[in-house]
């Protein structure tokens, strides 16, 4: 495949970041973008001199020079027009998250699999040199065995964010500062650590009139050894947001936002030094270099590197987490298609009782 055409679904803030990413590649052509407000869509195409726009998402799906469609949806939408794509032929990459339930996840992937196209997720830090030697560090035990990690994502949302009709409710945003802010910091946690066994979570809402969480905090346990603690919130007003990643080894620790490995040991931080410097500076990164990669995959007839498989692992423990929090115990990972949050439905209904139970303490 000489050059692949590429379809925008949605035409919000996102998006943008989508048509630069991709009108940087030669060997890719935005062919045109749709929206259901079809003034957006007009304006957006444009804005990027796209040739095609519409307010129907079956018009851009039946065109043959559209290969890869890029969904830059709320969330409710990414599993069901996904399918939909899929089911036209079409590759597709998805914003994060890759559904809002574990149900509509596998899904996805099964018709994915069924039409033998690429489905991709959006987890750009994935594609930071210093994620990569986060990673390769941490493959070859150089801080020795880690025993306990924490991870941040604490920024501010001000309320009018909220007044987007989809978001700061459970059935189209299908969570707030956990699924959305932090998704990238639980597939990152996932990626470097593995997914934990088990789970034990509070959320709440303070500072935002929303159906949804605007903090959580929670513990995670792998085996007897590594815990690690999780703390996600859009309601403290920050003077910026902060991110923040620790993980603690038995000869060694790795900090990231920004990336910093240390050890006491001489002999091992020489070691660790070496490490990193088999990674080179990338010179793109973040968002475009998801998307390049992505239609790279589609050229070459490969798996995208970050994958469904991934994006749905990031989605399970989200899903453990918000379980964890409706339910007051503690959720043992893997969940199986009889957790209460594995269907849409059934995460729905357990938020339903937990707003019910909420709403009496108050």
């Amino acid at each position: 495949m000489n050059q692949v055409g590429i379809g925008i679904v949605g035409a919000g803030g996102i998006a943008s970041a989508h048509v630069k990413a991709y009108q940087q590649m030669a060997s890719a052509r935005v062919v045109g973008v749709v929206d259901v407000d079809e003034e957006r869509a007009q304006a957006f195409a444009r804005r990027y001199n796209l040739p095609f726009w519409s307010g129907e998402d079956e018009d851009l799906l039946r065109r043959e020079d559209i290969h890869i469609v890029s969904l830059c949806v709320p969330h409710h939408l990414h599993a069901p027009l996904a399918i939909k794509a899929l089911q036209a032929g079409k590759h597709v990459l998805v914003e994060k998250p890759l559904a809002i339930s574990l149900e509509e996840a596998d899904a996805v992937t099964a018709e994915a699999q069924r039409a033998n196209r690429n489905l991709g997720v959006v987890f750009q830090l994935r594609y930071e040199a210093d994620v990569k030697r986060a990673k390769l560090v941490l493959e070859r035990q150089l801080i020795g065995e880690p025993f306990y990690a924490e991870i941040h994502c604490l920024w501010w949302r001000r309320p009018m964010y909220y007044e987007v009709p989809w978001r700061g409710k459970w059935a189209t945003e299908g969570g707030g500062a956990v699924i959305n802010q932090a998704s990238h910091h639980i597939d990152l946690l996932v990626h470097l650590l593995g997914l934990p066994c088990e789970v034990n979570a509070t959320i709440d809402t303070i500072a935002h009139q929303i159906e949804v969480e605007d903090w959580c905090l929670a513990t995670m346990r792998w085996d007897d050894r590594l815990r690690a603690s999780f703390c996600a919130a859009t309601c403290a007003e920050l003077e910026n947001d902060s991110s923040r990643m620790l993980v603690l080894g038995t000869h060694g620790t790795i900090q990231m936002f920004p990336f910093r490995p240390h050890s006491r040991q001489e002999s091992r931080l020489v070691q660790i030094a070496d490490a990193c410097r088999e990674i080179p500076d990338t010179e793109v990164s973040g968002h475009t270099a998801e998307l390049h990669d992505f239609v790279r995959s589609v050229q070459e007839g490969r798996p995208p590197t970050v994958s469904a498989h991934d994006g749905r692992r990031a989605l399970e423990l989200i899903t453990a987490i918000y379980q964890s929090a409706f339910t007051g115990e503690p959720v043992a990972l893997p969940l199986d298609v009889n957790s209460p949050c594995y269907t849409t439905a059934g995460k729905l209904e357990t938020a339903r009782r937990y707003l019910s139970q909420r709403a009496k303490r108050t």
